[in-house]
């Protein structure tokens, strides 16, 4: 069945899809994925697994923050799974320091591919082995990581988590960068989203670079949290990222932007005294592939959130600077100008196909059910302490 759009993306606001328009409609119905399957989750504990759900609560603390760890298990192997949660734990050391009494969870997401169950499993047994905080590893087939990050949220939902820190498993974390997220967040009444100031470092490849010198030239006035390093309020996510949203951080971004505010970011927040690091990914084929997905995500966001946040987004911080969609932005010089001005409108073009084409399979009743996700992942974290120093500046 196709959904009228105004379901998921849209109820957050309401539910009643009001204050769209026709073409975010008409785009909106074109787009209709396929609901997650149902799949069995193995939970490990303390390196046991646990038989019964009802167990699962069992010693773990009520309230304070739930942390998100997502993997799989081709992503890298054991050891390098062992090297991101020492580097996790290591950055979480400052946040007990300075609050002793926060109760804090981690959450290990093992996903994996076929005949790998074993192994996901195996690796959940010794990683969640010794910890200074509770860590509970879950394993569940396939891929998507918004389906480990729901797959977290109803676990962890009897626990009444006040907020959920997201992160990644290649994110290298500055000195005390999680302590002073989670401080500011605290200081903001546990509302909102706060995220690190994160730079992405460029590698040896064609593509890495191409992307870093696009990326200089086009940042938008206005930072908003990534899922790579972010503290958001378990409200934002109490129900769920819905299958319609193809990034978390873009699902956490439209539910907190503010049309009506003087700042429209307000509900977000990036610190620039919090500092993370990661390495963009090298291959042509995954780069596209990767700004694909995230088109797509821009286009559906825009399709099925009302007209004054989609338009908040798309000429303040997606189209910034491509005059007249957008205001000029002259920063850094007339000739940086037009190079920002060229590189949105190349974006602009391909916008508007990806959601022409959208409308035109909603037209003929045949939506797409899915966007491939953005790459197989080169896994090279800047925490690998055993990696020659040439290799760990990507120079």
């Amino acid at each position: 069945m196709v959904h009228d759009s105004a379901d998921e993306g849209t109820r957050m606001h309401g539910g009643t899809g009001s204050g769209r328009t026709w073409w975010q409609r008409a785009v909106a119905r074109g787009f209709d994925p396929l609901p997650p399957p149902h799949a069995p989750v193995t939970v490990v504990r303390s390196g046991e697994l646990q038989q019964d759900p009802a167990d699962l609560e069992t010693g773990l603390p009520s309230g304070g923050l739930g942390v998100l760890l997502p993997t799989y298990v081709a992503r890298c192997d054991l050891t390098a799974h062992e090297r991101a949660l020492r580097h996790l734990l290591a950055a979480l050391a400052d946040v007990w320091e300075a609050r002793p009494d926060l109760p804090l969870t981690i959450w290990l997401g093992m996903q994996y591919g076929p005949d790998e169950h074993a192994e996901a499993v195996d690796r959940l047994r010794r990683l969640t082995r010794a910890s200074p905080v509770p860590v509970v590893g879950f394993a569940l087939p396939g891929r998507g990581k918004l389906r480990t990050v729901n797959t977290a949220l109803r676990l962890s939902r009897r626990l009444g988590h006040t907020g959920w820190l997201w992160t990644d498993d290649d994110v290298e974390f500055g000195a005390g960068c999680l302590a002073r997220i989670v401080d500011r967040f605290h200081e903001r009444g546990c509302a909102g989203a706060v995220g690190a100031h994160l730079v992405a470092l460029p590698r040896t490849s064609a593509a890495s670079r191409t992307m870093d010198r696009v990326s200089g030239v086009t940042v938008p006035p206005g930072a908003y949290p990534a899922a790579a390093c972010m503290l958001v309020a378990a409200d934002v996510v109490a129900e769920g990222i819905p299958a319609r949203r193809l990034a978390d951080d873009g699902y956490v971004l439209f539910e907190l932007l503010d049309p009506d505010a003087a700042d429209p970011l307000h509900d977000l927040e990036v610190l620039p005294d919090a500092r993370g690091s990661f390495y963009r990914v090298a291959r042509t084929r995954d780069t596209l592939r990767r700004l694909r997905r995230s088109l797509y995500s821009h286009v559906t966001c825009a399709s099925d959130y009302p007209w004054a946040t989609a338009r908040t987004y798309l000429t303040g911080t997606l189209f910034h600077g491509l005059w007249p969609l957008a205001a000029w932005d002259g920063s850094g010089g007339p000739v940086r100008g037009l190079k920002r001005w060229t590189v949105k409108a190349v974006h602009l073009t391909w916008f508007c196909s990806v959601a022409a084409g959208l409308a035109a399979r909603g037209v003929a009743g045949r939506p797409l059910r899915h966007v491939p996700w953005g790459d197989d992942g080169d896994f090279l974290s800047p925490a690998a302490e055993e990696q020659p120093a040439a290799a760990r500046t990507g120079r």
